[in-house]
């Protein structure tokens, strides 16, 4: 019991040290939104910092909203800031931007938010052949961490679980062309689109949400004919191939070895044949000497 109140009393130190922690794919977008009002003082309002390096700046009384600074430290096209509650937005998240973002905020007295971000992993595009089912994976564990999971099709929601009233609903869509076909997984929280078609082909955007932060994220899709064969080669066909490829090689090494073989015994009979002529003409020729 002892060690159990110890392990609550970590995990506790840890989210005051770290504040909120959050866990995304490589290629997501992420919303990191602070509680604490930004007021509206002379001076910069407040500042995002990544580790100790300022990449965004906020002057509320003047209506700047700057990210020009975190161009210089590897986030140039990749930070938006709100110009209301001042979250920051990092689009097409790398894993080079893994760490502790933080929030520093002026005014009566000074107060901080913190953010660990870490980036691991990416999405990997879906292809399937027309009839099979599509599984959309979230690499979540439930819903815990979020209050809302969307699902996006062409901008068009097509399911969403929400953690309040109504856990999971399709909504209806004009065109019904998911229609009693979308369930979802029952660990991960994935999407499971049934029967697939080939207008099931596009990008599929998820949204979890949460009251610290926002996480989006694209996965695209690829439904071909049954007909179509699949691009590339097979393992199998590919083996074969290099099995071939092997044979045809040791066939011309043989080839050229035989050669080589015969060659050298054509020189070698063509040079005994000599040999045999020169021993035989010196021998009519003593013959001859004797005779005279």
């Amino acid at each position: 019991m002892r060690n159990i109140f110890f392990l609550f009393g970590a995990l506790s130190l840890v989210d005051d040290v770290f504040g909120v922690a959050v866990t995304v794919m490589e290629g997501d977008s992420v919303t990191l939104k602070p509680h604490t009002v930004i007021p509206e003082g002379e001076g910069d309002s407040a500042q995002w910092k990544f580790g100790e390096l300022i990449i965004a700046r906020i002057n509320k009384a003047k209506g700047r909203f700057s990210t020009s600074e975190g161009d210089n430290v590897g986030f140039k096209g990749c930070l938006k800031l709100d110009n209301q509650n001042g979250s920051l937005t990092i689009t097409n998240i790398r894993t080079d931007h893994t760490g502790l973002y933080t929030l520093k905020i002026s005014g009566t007295t000074e107060t901080s938010e913190t953010f660990s971000v870490t980036v691991s992993g990416k999405m990997k595009p879906v292809s399937v052949k027309e009839g099979e089912s599509i599984t959309l994976d979230t690499r979540l564990i439930g819903i815990k961490a979020y209050d809302l999971i969307m699902w996006k099709f062409k901008d068009q929601i097509i399911a969403e679980l929400n953690k309040g009233t109504n856990p999971f609903s399709t909504p209806d869509t004009s065109d019904e062309r998911f229609k009693d076909r979308l369930q979802l997984g029952q660990t991960t929280v994935s999407l499971i689109i049934s029967d697939s078609r080939i207008t099931d082909s596009g990008d599929y955007s998820l949204h979890m949400i949460s009251s610290s932060h926002t996480t989006q994220r694209t996965i695209s899709v690829t439904v071909s004919d049954k007909e179509t064969p699949d691009p590339g080669l097979s393992p199998g066909v590919v083996a074969g191939i290099i099995s071939g490829v092997v044979v045809a090689l040791l066939l011309v090494f043989a080839a050229v070895l035989a050669a080589g073989v015969i060659y050298h015994r054509r020189e070698i009979s063509e040079l005994q044949r000599r040999l045999d002529d020169a021993e035989k003409n010196e021998t009519d020729d003593s013959l001859n000497l004797r005779e005279s």
